[in-house]
């Protein structure tokens, strides 16, 4: 793979034509690329473009193929996409590609959105909105970006609009955007929000900055001077070369999800979950819970999400988790060619496609992962919890294998093309590659000796079951396709006359 900027000067004239087309649509970018001919092809072109009021160039990364696909995902015809919950999907790619076209600069259309800084909790970060109708994109930052006194608190700071996404730069940018993709790596683990790497003029940055000046938490506050002061001096960590961008990660904000129930935040409070007395005892789960009844699905789909947490951040060694973990209620349902599909919104063809009843079920989301990669850390909450694990699921386990043995080149130059994709794709540092692959070898390797030891048993298995639940309603659906597909056609029947 060529390197990022190479690549970026090579298909220059591209970049700038296809945002032409883009520009061209007077809908936003999420309506029309949902409707599948008109969105751009995966990963072509690689980067989106945005002119700036100062003629700097920010650049947006787009969804690039992974050079390696697991045995278990099979693929879409047209591009290399997942079906299914379990890999890149085209909502992924769809929802990056919005991301990137959203303008931090355009004062109106449907991709002129709000930019205002995060002022609550403890670490420094920009917010972008959607604009109310009611407010111009002027007005909106200049009466709700700075602190308001007796609006603006400690933990929540309300504005109008709906925050669609979040803007994080050093040293929080690198863990977040790596924590996607090595989700979607292992199986599509518990919710973790799209992320792509993103830049922002310097001068607007700044100009978000310095209302950031007095902020509802003392961290926050020491947060953004500091940022304020790197972006000053072009540090290197967080600034492009030239001076000119800034550069960091913008991910989605998420939508559905409670906020940090309180019932999560705690090893204790989570140890008092039905779905953690599963996971906790060595008997079989089949034992455990009653697996022909869907109110089983419930703590299965639960005790399998926790197991996948806690294995990804101690892949990252993540020290901020308890308070960062949300529940999401998401539709689920078993699809006509058996397979199970589950989001926040279902709309008439999903509801169609479904021969299931929606099951409305809770389901454990990540909505932040920048607080990962401490790799001097040996002990970090999680590992608790994972340690009182013993029953994993078979994706997971099977994932962490094979991509382990690929950065140990179980295929010629597969760790080589691997870390070429961390460094130029994702954009983190070659030596948070070099420390991401060791931790997850060794991760790999722990879990592997204790289902060997039969410590851990590969028997969670929420897509299994809910299949086999509904396994009639699958072979109803299958036999009314078929019976469709043989029958002949008014034409096919009608005999031709003789001449």
């Amino acid at each position: 793979m060529k390197s990022f900027l190479c690549r970026v000067l090579w298909r220059r004239f591209q970049l700038l034509t296809a945002l032409g087309i883009l520009l061209s649509f007077n809908t936003a970018f999420s309506v029309w690329a949902d409707q599948g001919d008109q969105s751009l092809p995966i990963g072509n072109p690689a980067t989106l473009e945005h002119s700036t009021p100062t003629r700097a160039t920010e650049i947006a990364q787009r969804l690039i193929p992974f050079p390696f696909t697991p045995p278990d995902v099979k693929l879409k015809e047209k591009e290399p996409l997942s079906g299914s919950n379990n890999w890149f999907t085209k909502h992924d790619k769809n929802k990056i590609d919005e991301l990137g076209s959203l303008d931090f600069y355009a004062p109106s259309g449907p991709q002129s959105v709000g930019v205002v800084p995060k002022l609550h909790n403890t670490s420094a970060g920009i917010e972008i909105y959607r604009l109310p109708t009611t407010l111009s994109k002027d007005t909106f930052e200049k009466t709700e970006g700075p602190y308001r006194p007796g609006i603006t608190k400690k933990y929540s700071n309300k504005r109008s609009g709906e925050k669609i996404a979040k803007f994080k730069t050093y040293p929080i940018a690198q863990p977040g955007l790596a924590c996607f993709y090595m989700s979607r790596l292992l199986g599509h683990l518990v919710e973790v929000p799209p992320a792509t790497y993103r830049t922002m003029d310097v001068q607007e940055f700044m100009k978000v900055g310095n209302q950031a000046r007095t902020t509802g938490h003392p961290d926050c506050t020491q947060a953004w001077a500091n940022l304020r002061g790197w972006a000053q001096s072009a540090n290197p960590k967080m600034v492009a070369p030239g001076g000119k961008l800034v550069y960091g990660s913008l991910a989605q904000n998420p939508r559905g999800e409670e906020s940090s129930p309180e019932d999560y935040w705690t090893v204790d409070a989570i140890r008092g979950h039905s779905f953690y007395k599963v996971l906790s005892s060595k008997a079989p789960v089949a034992n455990l819970l009653k697996l022909n009844d869907p109110k089983s699905l419930q703590d299965l789909a639960l005790a399998q999400d926790m197991t996948r947490g806690v294995i990804l951040d101690s892949i990252f060694r993540q020290v901020d988790r308890l308070g960062n973990i949300s529940v999401a209620v998401l539709q689920h349902y078993v699809t006509s060619d058996g397979g199970v599909k589950w989001d926040d919104k279902v709309n008439d063809k999903d509801k169609a496609e479904a021969v299931s009843p929606l099951l409305p079920l809770k389901r454990i989301m990540y909505k932040d992962n920048d607080d990962g990669m401490n790799w001097g850390r040996d002990t970090i909450s999680v590992t608790r919890i994972l340690n009182d694990t013993h029953h994993i699921d078979q994706t997971i386990y099977n994932r962490l294998q094979w991509l382990a043995g690929l950065m140990q080149d179980s295929e010629p130059g597969s760790n080589a093309k691997i870390r070429d994709y961390f460094v130029n794709v994702v954009h983190i540092s070659g030596d948070n590659y070099d420390s991401m692959k060791a931790s997850l070898i060794k991760q790999a390797a722990a879990l592997k000796s204790r289902v060997e030891a039969k410590d851990i048993l590969v028997d969670l298995d929420f897509e299994g079951t809910m299949k086999k639940l509904y396994a009639k309603e699958i072979e109803a659906a299958q036999a009314r396709k078929n019976a469709a597909t043989a029958s002949p056609t008014v034409a096919e029947m009608t005999p031709t006359p003789s001449p």
